[in-house]
Parts: structure tokens; sequence; C-alpha cells
């Protein structure tokens, strides 16, 4: 009988320097004993240089298969569905689901530990933990390129990535717009059980580069999300007396907002979630050199500002005296 031929393993190589365009896929059919991952500057800028070659590897399989799979195709239906983007009440904001494929979201959420360890009442190893009664509890962050994981390190390519910033750009109008570099405020965030986020506005100014935040991005990484366990992302009027929308942090869930001095915003009541539980999400903001006065108090953007801190009118967005939302999406 004849001998059968030994399936030959593939073996990963890194294509860099290779070309371009019609060149490079030509170049990848004649490697019939490679795989070839083409690497892109955005995404090996963001890995940590000691990365392993196994984590730089998954990393750059993520981050292709999002690119390929959230294609402009993809992301012009979200567009499609969300045309109203900029007239939302109480200001400009979009949710969108299963965008990203299922397995990196998974991946990403194992990464993310959902019970983690812990040291002194923060998640150990965090860059900062706020542990203020008043205004947020239990809030971890996480901006280290060596904590993150690939599918997590993919994700955040992803999003600091020329494809995405082109969306935002359409669909918020706002032009120029700059990822954060160096996740000042924006990295992995996890709130424990009982902690919370107080409404709020954000910082508005990036002073090392004199930058105007102007968009917040997350990527939810909660499985599973029980309406109990509250963490809804509420949505203020600048009246503070209409809560315009609820938005559970569900797996996957796209959420991008416009930011002024007057988006105010949070999860303001403790979560109650049983203690294996937390609320965990990716976090990208965005700038621009300049703004529109009208998003600044008394029509100042000159001036910088840290965390405007806010109380509403109600308790909760579900208060009835309150409540200018349908249902909490």
């Amino acid at each position: 009988m004849p001998k059968k031929k030994k399936k030959e393993k593939k073996e990963i190589i890194y294509c860099e320097g290779l070309g371009s365009g019609m060149f490079r896929i030509f170049l990848a059919f004649l490697l019939t004993r490679w795989v070839c991952i083409f690497a892109t500057p955005e995404l090996f800028a963001h890995l940590p240089q000691n990365a392993s070659d196994e984590h730089r590897r998954l990393a750059s399989e993520h981050y292709h298969r999002l690119t390929s799979l959230v294609d402009f195709r993809t992301l012009r239906q979200v567009l499609g569905n969300n045309t109203d983007y900029r007239k939302k009440f109480p200001f400009p904001h979009m949710t969108a689901d299963n965008i990203f494929p299922q397995d990196i979201l998974e991946a990403a959420n194992l990464e993310i530990a959902d019970n983690p360890q812990m040291e002194n009442g923060c998640v150990k190893g965090n860059a900062k933990c706020f542990l203020n009664a008043k205004t947020e509890l239990k809030k971890n962050a996480f901006e280290d390129d060596h904590q993150m994981g690939p599918a997590t390190a993919a994700l955040f390519a992803f999003l600091k990535s020329s494809h995405f910033i082109k969306f935002l750009e359409t669909m918020t109008g706002i032009k120029d717009i700059i990822p954060d570099p160096h996740y000042f405020g924006s990295g992995i965030h996890q709130t424990l059980s009982g902690g919370f986020l107080q409404l709020h506005a954000d910082f508005n100014r990036y002073k090392k580069y004199d930058w105007h935040r102007r968009v917040n991005v997350f990527i939810y990484m909660n499985p599973d999300w029980k309406d109990e366990y509250g963490g809804h992302l509420e949505l203020w009027h600048r009246d503070l007396k209409r809560c315009g929308a609820m938005i559970r942090p569900t797996l996957g869930r796209l959420s991008v907002f416009s930011t002024t001095d007057f988006s105010y915003h949070g999860h303001p009541n403790p979560l109650m979630t049983p203690p294996n539980r937390s609320r965990r999400s990716i976090a990208m903001y965005y700038y621009t050199p300049t703004r529109p006065s009208s998003e600044c108090i008394w029509w100042n953007c000159k001036s910088s500002h840290s965390t405007l801190w806010q109380t509403a009118a109600c308790s909760s967005c579900s208060d009835k005296r309150c409540k200018s939302f349908k249902e909490i999406v």
C-alpha cells in the first residue's frame, strides 16, 4: 500500500516589509508552507516590547480578523442604523451589538478576570483604584499594555486604527479625531460589587498635547448581565432633571457618545452583582486640536478642568419623575 503523505505542519511567520497590495496577496499565495501574518504598525506599537511570540501571534491574528470582519461594509451598516446620532437626546450617542467576533470577545472576557485577585480592597495590579464614597467607589483602571492579553490588545489596536477613526468622524461629524496614545484615563475599567460612578462630565483637556476631549467609546465585557445587577450607563440632560438613556453593559456592546462640559453620565447607584461578578469595559477616548465654544462652560474652551461631578434631581434614571426614555437598551 502506498504510504500516506505526512501532513506538513504550517508555521506562522511575520511578513513585514514585503510590499503591499497585490504583491502581498500573491506572496501569501506562494507561501504554501507558512501562514503569513502581515503585522501593522498600530498593533505592534501597542504591544509591550517584552511580549512573547505567542502573545504577538495571537494579537496579530485577532487584529486581522477584526479588520477583515468589522469592515467598511459592517461599519456602514452601523452608520445607517444611527443616522440620528447627532440629534439623540440628551446628547449625541449610540449603541450597537453583534459587531465584533464572538470568539475574540470571549477571549477578552477571560483575559479581564470577572472575579479578580484582590489586594487592600482593590484589584491586584491596578494602575488606579478609586475608593471615594461620594464620587467613584471600587472602580479600578488598568493603563499598562503589559497587563493586556492578546484579544484585549487587538481590540484596543482596532479602536485606535484609521479604519475605526474614519467611522467615528463620519458618525459624529467631528473632524481630525486623535485616539488617546497613552491611556490617559482610558484603558480597562473594572468596578466591583457595591461600586459606582457618580454622574459627571469628563475632564476636558489632554494638557500634554493641548487637545480637547471629544468622544468616548466603550466595549462592554459583561456576559449574562441581569438588569437587577444595575451598572447601566445613564445619560442625563444638562438640566439634570431628565434622564435620556439607560444602557445595559452587555458583552460586546459598543457604546459611543460625544463629550462636552454638559454630557452628564455615569452609573451612580451601587452595583448589586454577586461578589464574584464585576462591571468591566474597554474604554478609549478621542481628542481634537480645537472644539466649538458652545460645548464649553461660559463658552470658554481655553481653560482646563478635571471631572465635573453632579447630582441629579432623581436618584435613578428609572424614577418616573426624571425618566425620558422608552426602555432600557
